[in-house]
């Protein structure tokens, strides 16, 4: 069957295009074999062979793609075509309305994408606080809490700030009294009325300088030390601090930043390491910290939120009071009662207990005294824990551990691929590469063309 087509040389495009040719094309007779297929037919060239790269039947409003040449005899030379099927139905494609699940235009970024690599190699960033925290001071200072007349801001029992030099002034005193002090600790029992000793993590200058204590000798039970102390006389011994930290992103904004592609952690001094949801701090700068320390019990509270306060993302709270061991002499106090109301006899009666001095002789109840004063258990309250924490520093730390990944964000990528869409839409809004879930084209033509059409759709297709 004789017809006329026009064909075009040099002009290349993908298979899997809807590109058309721009140009007019040259136009030539041709003769169609009379058993071809429209959707594959083959045609016979009478005379010179042409250099047929892409052809148009005007006849059949189709494109088709051009086999390689089969010369006959008789001077022709046969082609055999294959039909274009996204080219042919360019229009009908353009004007689908699909799910459009991936396209080189129109994507989310914030969409991830099952395309990009992840590998397990990651890269870390980390911002430290240009601000240092009050509660992680590594010198510290020592709270002691103890029963007496007085009491303080906090309570029935009295709480007496100090550093290392005073403690040891008032053990000195405790430990190392006169033989009359001696006989009234065993009376009053000052071991008993020594509530708890811990070490806080805070600055003893900063203490000291505060409108909330109040240098005072110590006073244990009813009895005064000449060691002083700073006892709590007011209410304002809370400390109150707040922080932001610039959250280390990585320079591409998208889906990468949320979890599981990026793991967020705050290293919060005194404490560890906090596990944050990086999904929470998308579209954020900053972090914004803050927290309250209770200095008579060491308790803190941290706030975390998303650039400024109101904005929570977690809350923490922990101690970072260390109890340090007390060591107590539980004396033999029946031997020592016995010794001294020897020594004293008569003179001065003596009751500790239900024990009551007699008569003895000196010398020989001397060396009793001296035995059973020295037999002795040492009891510990407390144990020594926590005080290391200090060497992670006094500044919160933020870390994000980033995967390295396939660059989305990249132009050949994005043109060969595309990136995530994942809503309905026409399929002309868009160009470049385009994926479909489940679209399906309406066409006037057979089934073949169809089915082809559709699969392309949603396997991958470039609207061009």
């Amino acid at each position: 069957m004789d017809m006329k087509l026009k064909y075009w040389t040099g002009f290349s495009k993908r298979k899997n295009s809807t590109l058309i040719p721009t140009g007019t094309g040259t136009e030539i007779d041709v003769y169609m074999k009379e058993d071809s297929n429209l959707d594959a037919p083959s045609i016979v060239l009478t005379g010179n062979s042409k250099d047929l790269d892409y052809v148009y039947i005007n006849d059949y409003g189709k494109y088709y793609f051009v086999g390689s040449p089969i010369y006959l005899t008789n001077g022709m030379t046969q082609y055999d075509l294959e039909e274009d099927y996204l080219a042919t139905h360019k229009a009908d494609i353009g004007s689908t309305k699909a799910m459009i699940m991936r396209s080189s235009t129109g994507y989310n970024e914030w969409i991830p994408d099952p395309e990009v690599y992840v590998s397990t190699q990651k890269t870390i960033a980390k911002t430290i606080d240009s601000n240092t925290v009050g509660f992680a001071d590594p010198t510290g200072v020592y709270l002691l809490t103890v029963i007496n007349e007085d009491g303080c801001a906090t309570g029935f029992a009295a709480q007496y700030f100090d550093n290392t030099t005073g403690m040891r002034a008032l053990a000195n005193d405790l430990m190392n009294s006169t033989f009359v002090q001696d006989i009234m600790q065993y009376t009053s029992n000052i071991s008993a009325a020594i509530v708890s000793l811990k070490w806080m993590p805070f600055s003893y200058s900063t203490i000291t300088t505060s409108s909330f204590v109040t240098l005072e000798n110590y006073k244990v039970s009813n009895l005064s030390f000449t060691s002083a102390g700073y006892r709590i006389t007011g209410n304002s011994y809370y400390l109150d601090g707040a922080t932001t930290i610039a959250i280390p992103w990585r320079s591409d904004k998208d889906y990468r930043e949320a979890c599981p592609y990026t793991q967020a952690r705050l290293l919060i001094p005194m404490y560890g390491f906090v596990d944050l949801n990086a999904s929470d701090l998308v579209g954020a700068t900053n972090l914004y910290i803050q927290y309250r320390a209770d200095r008579s019990t060491g308790d803190v509270v941290v706030i975390i939120n998303k650039d400024s306060a109101g904005e929570v993302l977690q809350t923490i709270q922990f101690n970072v009071a260390v109890e340090m061991p007390i060591a107590t002499l539980t004396r033999n106090i029946g031997g020592a009662i016995s010794s001294i109301a020897g020594a004293v006899n008569n003179t001065i009666g003596i009751a500790a207990g239900n024990y009551v001095g007699g008569a003895a002789g000196l010398i020989s109840n001397a060396a009793s005294f001296a035995l059973a004063a020295n037999g002795r258990s040492v009891s510990l309250k407390g144990s020594l824990e926590g005080k290391a924490a200090t060497a992670y520093g006094n500044q919160f730390q933020l870390f994000l551990f980033a995967p390295h990944t396939l660059d989305p964000t990249n132009a050949d990528f994005i043109a060969i691929k595309g990136r995530p869409c994942q809503y309905v839409d026409t399929i002309s809004n868009h160009s470049g590469f385009v994926q479909c879930a489940d679209a399906s084209v309406s066409i006037a033509g057979d089934n073949t063309e169809r089915e082809a059409i559709n699969n392309y759709l949603n396997t991958g297709f470039y609207y061009e």
